[in-house]
C-alpha cells in the first residue's frame, strides 16, 4: 500500500509539474506578445519623437514638415527618445514589461526631391487641401481654353508667312540680283548703291541707258561709284584696282548662282524675270575679262599693257542686264515699318515696357535649376523666347507656335501647386517683406523660366506675354479691312517700284505682324501697370495707331498704355498670364524650382548649412528590444525545457514619416 501510494505521489506531481510548466509557457508566451506590442509602440513613439524635431523655420515660411540630416545620428535619437518610453518611472517587482533597447536602424530614406519631388507635392495637397475647391480648378482650366485658340492662329499666321515667302523668293532674289549687279537697294526709301557692283566699270560713254538704268534718281546713286578709270586705263594704284576686280569678280560669282535659282525657279516663266535671265550669260564673259585683267597686270605694269587692256575690255557689258525701276521715286519713297524694330529692341524689352527699369531687382541666384539638374530632369533647352523676335527682326522669321504647353492632365494636384507658389512667392510688382529676405524678388518668373537673375526672368516672361499678344493682335488686324489697307500702303511704298506683287503681299504681312508688336509692347506694358488689356481684342480696342507703329520707345509706350482702363476683377492680368505659365511647365520641374527658391531663401536668411535636399520626408526604422524572461527561469519550467532562457528579442520595423 506504501509503495502504491508513492507511485501516485511521484505521478501526481509530474502531472502537477507538467500542469504548472504549460501555464507558465502560456503566460511568458502571453506576455511576449505584450512586450511585443509594447516594443511597436516604444519604437513608434521614438520614431516620433525623432521627427518632432523638424525644421521649424521650414515650417514656419513654408508650412512645411520635414526633417534634415545631420548632426545627431537619427538612430541615437531614436534610441533616447525609446529609451526613455520603454523604463518605467518606477519598477516594481510585479513590472512584466521591464526591457530595453538593444539597437536601432534607420533605412530606406525618402527624401524630399526623391520621385520627382513627390514628398513635397503630398505636403503641399495637404497644406492646400483645406484652401483651394474644385470651382477655382474650374475657373483656371475655363481660362486656359481662351488661349488654346492663340496656338492654332499662330500655326496659320507661320504658314501664311511661309507661303508668302516661298511665292516671293524668287523675287526677293531678283532684288538680290539687283544689289550685285546695279550695286542698288532701297532701304527706308532712301536708294542706296554700293561700294563694288558688276557694273561698276565704264569701258564707254558715262551715261544711264550705257548701264541699262533710264530712272534718273537711280543713275544719280550709282554714277557716285563708278569706277573711270578703265576708259582710259590711268590706273594710279594697281594695288588697289586689282583689289576692286577681285571683289567684282565674287559679286559675279554670287550672282550667277542666284540666277541658276532664278533659271530653276517656278517664276522663271514670269516675264520680268524672265529678261533677266536671258541676260545672265554676260556674266560669264565680264567674269573671264576680269580674270585676264588679274593675269595681265599681275605680270606687267598698266603702261605697257595699256593696248591689250583697252582691247579685251571692249567686250566688258554693262548694258545688257536691265532691271525695272520704274516708280521707284514715287512707290519706292516710304519707309518700312518694321526697319524700327531692330533700334527699339536693341537694350531688350525691359528697358521698353517696365515703367522704371533702374529699379528692377539685381538679385540673381548661383545655380538655377540645381535640384533638377542633380536628379537629372532638367529641361534639356529652355526656350529662348526673345530669340524668336530677333530672327523676325533679322531675317523674317515668324516662329509664335509652341509658346502655349499642354494643360490636358492639369488636375487638383498642379492647382495645389501653383495656390501654394502664389501662397508662398512673389511676383515682379509685389512688396517684398524686409523680415524675410528672398533670394529672388520675382520667384514666380523663376519659376515659369528658371534662369539665374530676376531680370532675366522678368524678361523671359515678358517676351513671351509679348508673342502671345502679337498673335491675338494680328488677328484682329487681319479682320480689319482699313487697317490691312493702311498696311498694304505702306507696302507699296516701300518695295512697289519692283512691281512684283507677291513681295509687296509679303512686306504687307510683315508690316501687320510688326503693328502686332508694337501693340503687343504697349498691351505688356499696361498689363505691368495694373491695366485691363482684353486677351482678344476687337479693332476698335487697338491704341496704336498706324503712325505710331514706329513709336516703340520707353515714353512712347508708357503713354500709349495709360488709354488702357485700370484693371478690374474678371481681367487677365499679368498674373493671370503667369500663373498660367507655371500651370504649363511641367510638374516636376516646378517642385524642384520651388525647392531652388526655398533652399537660396534660407540660407539668404542666415541658415548657411541648410540643404533642403537632405531633409527627410520618411524612413524605415528598424529596432532590436531585450526583455528578460520570467517565467522561463523559473527552475521548473527550465528543468522541463531543457535550457537556460534569459533573454527574449523582439525586432520591430514601421515606417515614419510626416
Amino acid at each position: 500500500m506504501r509503495r502504491l501510494t508513492g507511485s501516485i505521489t511521484v505521478f501526481l506531481s509530474l502531472v502537477f509539474l507538467l500542469v504548472f510548466a504549460l501555464f507558465g509557457t502560456l503566460l511568458e508566451t502571453a506576455r511576449y506578445t505584450v512586450c511585443k506590442n509594447h516594443a511597436a509602440r516604444t519604437l513608434r513613439t521614438g520614431a516620433e519623437g525623432l521627427l518632432s524635431e523638424y525644421n521649424r523655420p521650414l515650417y514656419e515660411h513654408y508650412g512645411l514638415f520635414f526633417i534634415e540630416k545631420g548632426g545627431t545620428p537619427y538612430e541615437q535619437v531614436i534610441g533616447r527618445y525609446a529609451g526613455d518610453t520603454i523604463s518605467a518611472a518606477d519598477k516594481g517587482e510585479m513590472d512584466f514589461l521591464d526591457g530595453g533597447v538593444d539597437d536601432i536602424q534607420v533605412k530606406n530614406k525618402v527624401y524630399l526631391g526623391d520621385n520627382h519631388a513627390e514628398a513635397l507635392q503630398k505636403q503641399i495637397r495637404s497644406y492646400m487641401g483645406r484652401v483651394v475647391t474644385k470651382e477655382q480648378l474650374q475657373k483656371v482650366l475655363h481660362s486656359s481654353n481662351d488661349l488654346k485658340k492663340v496656338e492654332k492662329s499662330a500655326k496659320n499666321i507661320e504658314t501664311t508667312v511661309e507661303n508668302q515667302k516661298k511665292a516671293a523668293e524668287c523675287y526677293t532674289d531678283l532684288l538680290e540680283l539687283m544689289r550685285l549687279v546695279d550695286g542698288i537697294t532701297v532701304t527706308g526709301g532712301t536708294i542706296i548703291c554700293e561700294q563694288e557692283f558688276v557694273k561698276m566699270f565704264v569701258t564707254g560713254e558715262c551715261k544711264g541707258q550705257n548701264f541699262g538704268v533710264t530712272e534718273g534718281a537711280v543713275w544719280k546713286q550709282m554714277k557716285k561709284n563708278l569706277d573711270q578709270s578703265t576708259k582710259d586705263w590711268n590706273i594710279k594704284n594697281k594695288l588697289k584696282f586689282l583689289a576692286k576686280v577681285s571683289k567684282v569678280k565674287g559679286r559675279i560669282k554670287q550672282a550667277q548662282k542666284i540666277g541658276e535659282k532664278l533659271k530653276n525657279g517656278s517664276a522663271s516663266k514670269d516675264d520680268t524675270i524672265s529678261r533677266v535671265i536671258a541676260a545672265l550669260p554676260v556674266l560669264k564673259t565680264n567674269l573671264d575679262i576680269l580674270t585676264r585683267t588679274e593675269e595681265i597686270l599681275q605680270k606687267d605694269s598698266v603702261k605697257n599693257c595699256k593696248k591689250r587692256l583697252e582691247k579685251l575690255w571692249q567686250d566688258y557689258d554693262t548694258s545688257s542686264i536691265v532691271f525695272d525701276y520704274t516708280g521707284v521715286e514715287e512707290d519706292g519713297g516710304g519707309e518700312n515699318p518694321k526697319d524700327s524694330l531692330e533700334g527699339s529692341f536693341s537694350k531688350g524689352i525691359l528697358s521698353l515696357v517696365v515703367k522704371s527699369p533702374s529699379k528692377l531687382s539685381k538679385k540673381s541666384i548661383q545655380s538655377p535649376d540645381s535640384f533638377a539638374e542633380y536628379y537629372k530632369e532638367q529641361e534639356k533647352d529652355k526656350e529662348d523666347y526673345e530669340k524668336r523676335i530677333s530672327d523676325f527682326i533679322s531675317s523674317d522669321t515668324v516662329s509664335l507656335t509652341g509658346i502655349l504647353g499642354d494643360m490636358a492632365d492639369y488636375g487638383m494636384d498642379e492647382f495645389c501647386l501653383d495656390e501654394y507658389i502664389q501662397h508662398k512667392f512673389l511676383a515682379y510688382g509685389e512688396k517684398t517683406d524686409a523680415k524675410w529676405k528672398q533670394a529672388l524678388d520675382y520667384g514666380l518668373e523663376y519659376l515659369a523660366a528658371g534662369k539665374a537673375s530676376d531680370e532675366e526672368n522678368l524678361e523671359s516672361v515678358l517676351n513671351r506675354i509679348l508673342l502671345i499678344r502679337t498673335v491675338t493682335n494680328f488677328v484682329a488686324l487681319e479682320s480689319d479691312s482699313k487697317r490691312r489697307g493702311e498696311a498694304r500702303a505702306a507696302a507699296i511704298a516701300a518695295v512697289g517700284f519692283t512691281g512684283l506683287a507677291p513681295l509687296i503681299t509679303l512686306t504687307q504681312t510683315l508690316i501687320l505682324i510688326t503693328w502686332s508688336i508694337s501693340e503687343s509692347l504697349t498691351d505688356v506694358a499696361a498689363l505691368l501697370d495694373g491695366r485691363d488689356v482684353p486677351l482678344w481684342k476687337t479693332p476698335k480696342r487697338f491704341v496704336t495707331n498706324f503712325t505710331e507703329i514706329v513709336l516703340m520707345n520707353h515714353d512712347s509706350l508708357q503713354k500709349r498704355a495709360k488709354r488702357f482702363p485700370k484693371s478690374k476683377k474678371s481681367s487677365f492680368g499679368y498674373q493671370q498670364y503667369l500663373m498660367l505659365f507655371l500651370a504649363m511647365t511641367k510638374q516636376s520641374t516646378r517642385r524642384y524650382r520651388v525647392m531652388d527658391l526655398i533652399q537660396n531663401t534660407m540660407q539668404k536668411n542666415g541658415y548657411k548649412g541648410f540643404k533642403l535636399g537632405s531633409c527627410v520626408y520618411e524612413m524605415k526604422v528598424c529596432g532590436g528590444f531585450l526583455f528578460p524572461s520570467h517565467f522561463f527561469r523559473m527552475a521548473p519550467l527550465e528543468s522541463v525545457l531543457g535550457r537556460d532562457v534569459k533573454n527574449c528579442r523582439i525586432n520591430v520595423e514601421i515606417r515614419a514619416g510626416y
